[in-house]
């Protein structure tokens, strides 16, 4: 139990972190125009003189480049949800995953609610080995996320080596709390 617990306050720290990092971007960007690539990021660092680890230099850490890019991602498309709108049900196989990029979503297993918002990702695991929901997830406010089209990962897992297969079938096992 004490373990479940301290994995959910490291994803909620995570969830924070990632929160915190949007609201950064999003102020930047009322007063400038952010770069479109990490080429144009790291060309604008270039151009303005500044030296890696100099004061004024934002370094991104692995979960915020990583957020960072599948916001970019040319390959994911956005969808817009509009509030109090249930987009995954309980017990109900999954058809696509969600990156949440903006707003707020309510999951509820059971008698446990958690508070979802940017940084989360919805029915990704559980959709790649078929396994229904255990949660139901609903909009609280307008939502914006890439969706996470799980036909196309199946076709890549198709062809990943064995070797590659069962390292992410234990790291999906383990995010579900599933026997190995």
């Amino acid at each position: 139990m004490s373990q479940i617990v301290a994995n959910f306050s490291l994803e909620l720290k995570k969830l924070t972190d990632i929160t915190l990092l949007r609201d950064r971007a999003s102020d930047h960007a009322k007063q400038v125009q952010l770069p479109k690539s990490a080429e144009q990021l790291a060309a604008a660092g270039l151009a303005s003189g500044q030296r890696e680890g100099e004061a004024g230099t934002a370094k991104l850490s692995g979960d915020e480049r990583l957020f960072l890019g599948l916001y970019e991602s040319p390959i994911l498309s956005t969808i817009l949800f509009e509030p109090k709108r249930k987009i995954i049900s309980a017990g109900k196989p999954i058809e696509d995953a969600y990156l949440v990029i903006d707003g707020s979503l309510l999951g509820s297993e059971g008698s446990d609610l958690y508070r979802l918002g940017p940084g989360s990702v919805l029915g990704l695991a559980e959709g790649i080995i078929n396994k229904p929901s255990k949660m139901n997830v609903i909009t609280v406010s307008h939502v914006q996320a890439k969706i996470i089209p799980l036909h196309k990962i199946d076709a890549i897992i198709g062809i990943l080596p064995t070797e590659l297969r069962a390292m992410l079938m234990t790291i999906i096992k383990r995010t579900l709390a599933l026997p190995r």
